[in-house]
């Protein structure tokens, strides 16, 4: 019954909104269309979130966190691949939210930590993210097109699969949506040609794939191997970037492709 309720409520509104949004506007709405994917069924599941302000943002509740920073980075993202901003003012607003999403996300497991464990653990979720950030944002950059997506929609599935496997309902979900939206922005490409994944969907990608995967997760299962090889599933793409496979494009697809889903597999099979 929750596979119903998810295909009813998630998945085929993913797909009107990618039909819409990338098949009908554009590759530079992809962040935007992804978010909206993401925040329409998370909305139906919680309820719309408080406002911003009214939020607690040193130890508050990771869910309305969680949407607004998912919203936040597709309006981010399609302004920026539209370029309706100033590359420095978007760059900048970019570092800005990963910067914030580690600490927004940890706001309940913070209550308990001491000064040592705040230090060590902020560190090692802003290194993640941003490590995982940048190489999105510059394959991104350089290699416009199915990669980062496919890595997208792999890294997701992936989070689905470790979520539901852990008994996380409402996460679940929403990172199985979002690999299936991705999808569904790649078939766009049917009528539409070329599908450009720019630097603000790899921004969409990282918050949902990052957020998603720790949101209320407990301290003790985030440092299990699973949870992180899932987290560091788009890394192998740091292959993509090195000057050897400068030209040879499709040596470079296949090669990270193949890396990050060698890491999704062990994610995967490891127990």
């Amino acid at each position: 019954m929750d596979v119903l309720h998810w295909v009813l409520f998630g998945v085929l509104p993913a797909l009107a909104v990618m039909v819409l949004g990338v098949g009908v506007g554009g590759s530079r709405w992809l962040a935007l269309a992804l978010a909206v994917a993401l925040c329409v069924p998370f909305a139906m599941a919680t309820g719309h979130p408080d406002w911003p302000w009214r939020l607690d943002w040193r130890y508050g509740a990771p869910l309305p966190w969680l949407w607004w920073s998912l919203l936040a980075a597709g309006v981010l993202g399609s302004l920026g691949d539209a370029r309706w901003l100033p590359r420095a003012l978007a760059q900048a607003l970019e570092v800005a939210l990963v910067i914030a999403l580690p600490w927004l996300l940890t706001g309940t497991l913070r209550r308990s930590w001491s000064f040592e464990q705040h230090v060590l653990w902020l560190c090692a979720a802003w290194l993640a993210t941003f490590v995982v950030w940048a190489l999105l944002r510059e394959v991104g950059r350089s290699r416009p097109g199915l990669l980062v997506p496919l890595v997208g929609m792999l890294a997701l599935g992936v989070d689905a699969w470790l979520l539901r496997a852990h008994g996380v309902q409402l996460q679940w979900e929403l990172a199985g949506v979002g690999a299936c939206a991705l999808l569904f922005a790649m078939s766009t490409m049917l009528w539409r040609w070329p599908l450009v994944c720019g630097t603000g969907a790899a921004l969409c990608i990282t918050v949902a794939h990052v957020g998603l995967l720790w949101c209320g997760r407990p301290l003790r299962e985030v440092r299990e191997l699973p949870f992180v090889l899932a987290l560091v599933v788009p890394v192998p793409l740091v292959l993509v970037t090195m000057r050897r496979f400068a030209k040879s494009p499709r040596l470079a697809f296949a090669i990270g492709l193949l890396a990050c889903g060698g890491v999704a597999a062990a994610a995967v099979l490891v127990r």
